[in-house]
């Protein structure tokens, strides 16, 4: 039985947005797992680089990305990119979210000092017995109970 490794939005954003596929296919000995939140933030960020890549631009004030992205600018890279993720997830198995994995995410957040989406990513690598998690996120470092992949 392969052992388990949670996939963070950094590698599918490597991916998606930087066609580094080789990525993914360096984790083939893992059983590759992702979460509900990971494809959240995932699909947010792509919105954000999206409309932010059609204005040809490296930053800009999320109001006036989201008015853009409401105006249909970026739309085409977005459908486009949204469609890459889908076929990425397909082949995951997605773990659900729950009550639980929330409240241990509040005692995460306080012990390693991470922001709420990476202390439910956490939370729920630990509520499904997973050690490895497969980011460019250094936060993860902080916390004892997972291993980062790639090194």
């Amino acid at each position: 039985m392969k052992e388990k490794c949670l996939i963070d939005t950094s590698i599918l954003l490597k991916v998606i947005l930087e066609g580094e596929i080789d990525v993914l296919g360096k984790l083939s000995e893992y059983s590759l797992h992702i979460s509900f939140n990971v494809l959240e933030e995932t699909s947010f960020k792509i919105i954000i680089s999206s409309v932010l890549e059609t204005l040809n631009l490296e930053r800009c004030n999320f109001y006036k990305i989201k008015k853009e992205f409401e105006k249909g600018r970026g739309k085409e890279l977005v459908v486009k990119r949204l469609h890459l993720l889908n076929v990425i997830k397909d082949k995951l198995i997605v773990l659900e979210l729950n009550e639980a994995i929330f409240g241990a995410s509040k005692e995460i957040i306080k012990r390693y000092c991470l922001l709420p989406n990476d202390a439910i990513i956490a939370a729920t690598c630990k509520s499904h017995g997973i050690k490895k998690i497969a980011s460019f996120d250094s936060d993860f470092k902080r916390v004892d109970f997972l291993e980062i992949l790639p090194q």
